[in-house]
Order: structure tokens, then C-alpha cells, then sequence
């Protein structure tokens, strides 16, 4: 056991000395980190639930996959393109004084899957900014 612990402490110093090389790789070559794009795309905390009604709003969209109801306009206005990490891409197509704020409520096709759904916390990514209703995959 003795002869083997210079071996031992050797291979743990080439080991430190290797992956503090790796975490320090970014400045030994002078490579600057990548600065954030100028627009920065916003993010935004939510509160999400489901929902599962069938109808038409002011402006003739019939609710469907894609579609999600905000509290107000302040944080996401209204026909902005989202993506929720808790349901895919979408479109905030109408508000609802019921819903507290940065909360929303998510189109689900069939009532089991609004129950399997709940309630969750989740992050809305504006994507694009919107000016009318369309159509969503």
C-alpha cells in the first residue's frame, strides 16, 4: 500500500490538474463569452391551468389547441405568440377579469386532461409580438 499512494496522490493531481484546465478552457484560448443577443426575448413566470370549452370569441376564433386565455395585458398583451414550457406554442387570445395576474389558462381537447393538468407553475417565452388572431398548428 505504500509504494501504491505516490501513485495514488500523482494520478489525483493530473486529474485536478485536467479538469481545472477544462473548466478554465474559455480564457486559456481567449475566447470571450458570447455577449446576448441585443432584443432579449421575454420571459415571463406563470401561473398555468387548464381549460376545455368550445365557442367563439368577439372576433369569430374558435377556441382550440394553441389557443390560451390571459389575465391582462400588462405582462403578455393580447394576440402576442408564446411559447409555455408546460403546452407548446400558442397565442393569447383573450382576457378574463377572473384569472389573478400572470396567471393563464391553457386550451386541453378532452376534461381528462384538464384534471390531469391541474394547476402548475410554468414559463411563458414571448415569441413574437401579435396584432390579430390566427391560426395556430
Amino acid at each position: 500500500m505504500r509504494k501504491a499512494m505516490p501513485v495514488i496522490i500523482f494520478i489525483i493531481i493530473m486529474l485536478t490538474g485536467t479538469l481545472m484546465s477544462l473548466s478554465n478552457a474559455d480564457r486559456i484560448d481567449g475566447v470571450q463569452p458570447v455577449s446576448p443577443p441585443e432584443h432579449q426575448v421575454q420571459i415571463i413566470k406563470v401561473q398555468a391551468s387548464a381549460f376545455n370549452l368550445y365557442g367563439h370569441d368577439a372576433n369569430g376564433i374558435d377556441y382550440g389547441p394553441g389557443y390560451v386565455i390571459i389575465s391582462d395585458q400588462s405582462e403578455i398583451p393580447l394576440y402576442n405568440l408564446l411559447d409555455i414550457d408546460l403546452y407548446g406554442p400558442c397565442q393569447a387570445v383573450a382576457t378574463s377579469d377572473e384569472l389573478a395576474k400572470d396567471e393563464v389558462k391553457l386550451w386541453y381537447k378532452s376534461p381528462s386532461s384538464v384534471r390531469l393538468f391541474g394547476e402548475q407553475v410554468g414559463y411563458a417565452r414571448v415569441l413574437e409580438m401579435g396584432d390579430r388572431p390566427h391560426k395556430i398548428n
